[in-house]
């Protein structure tokens, strides 16, 4: 457990904000989940230096961080007067801007950026607020976009062949063949493409085709493989169909 004590002023939240994004990477937080942690701490240390202790007597703000299995969880003591936040409104998200009440948003920002957050009062020891963060592995796109030019025949398939196999055995299992630029295409190069898509679907990948060129998708229209291979006419296209596949 880490814990940091500070004179609850203004001046204390750059370093809180330095003490949680240190906590948040040690404990395996991805980059947008450290910047909700980063956030939520900001809107709770805020409320308690503005409405815990009088502005001419700060009190102290305490902050500590632990780690249970899947749990990033941080909390907040000051001494400050009792709070109840649900003596606090919600705040108006409905109305006109000009017309919205201020108030109740940085506790509504709290429990939409955290997955739990939980609030206690003891005579003795203040007030605690604990906030609690789900710990999710960084996502990992292994989606590669590997671009072939000119001619897709009997010499030159082989190189591009043995690209993409690096690529697989490198741990890719989802290629996006962009042939967008790709002028000639010939049985060689769709003997090699049925290979790589049959080596990928083996191991639970998946191999799609980008295609812009007329005549290079009339050789697949002829031979039937429009049918066989996912053919996309973007990148982005490609891209966003694999992801949703997988998701």
């Amino acid at each position: 457990m880490n814990t940091l004590t500070l004179v609850a002023n203004l001046d204390a939240l750059a370093h809180i904000s330095a003490f949680i994004s240190t906590a948040a990477e040690q404990s395996g937080l991805t980059e947008r989940a450290t910047w909700q942690v980063q956030l939520a701490i900001d809107e709770a240390a805020t409320n308690i230096i503005q409405h815990a202790y009088e502005p001419d007597t700060p009190g102290t703000l305490t902050l500590e961080w632990h780690t249970v299995s899947d749990r990033f969880i941080v909390s907040l003591r000051d001494h400050g007067r009792a709070f109840d936040p649900q003596e606090v409104a919600p705040p108006d998200l409905e109305s006109p801007l000009e017309e919205r009440q201020v108030g109740g948003l940085g506790i509504y920002l709290m429990t939409r950026l955290m997955d739990e957050v939980h609030f206690d009062f003891d005579p003795q020891s203040g007030n605690l607020l604990t906030l609690v963060k789900y710990i999710q592995p960084e996502p990992h796109d292994d989606i590669i976009v590997v671009p072939v030019a000119g001619r897709m025949d009997a010499i030159t398939t082989p190189e591009i062949n043995m690209q993409i196999r690096n690529q697989i055995d490198n741990g890719t299992h989802a290629v996006i063949l962009d042939l967008s630029a790709v002028i000639f295409l010939s049985s060689s190069g769709l003997r090699a493409l049925l290979l790589l898509r049959k080596e990928l679907m083996t191991l639970g990948g998946e191999l799609r085709l980008v295609v812009t060129q007329p005549q290079v998708y009339e050789v697949f229209e002829i031979t039937g493989f429009a049918q066989v291979f996912a053919i996309h006419t973007s990148v982005e296209e490609a891209c966003t169909a694999c992801r949703s596949k997988h998701t």
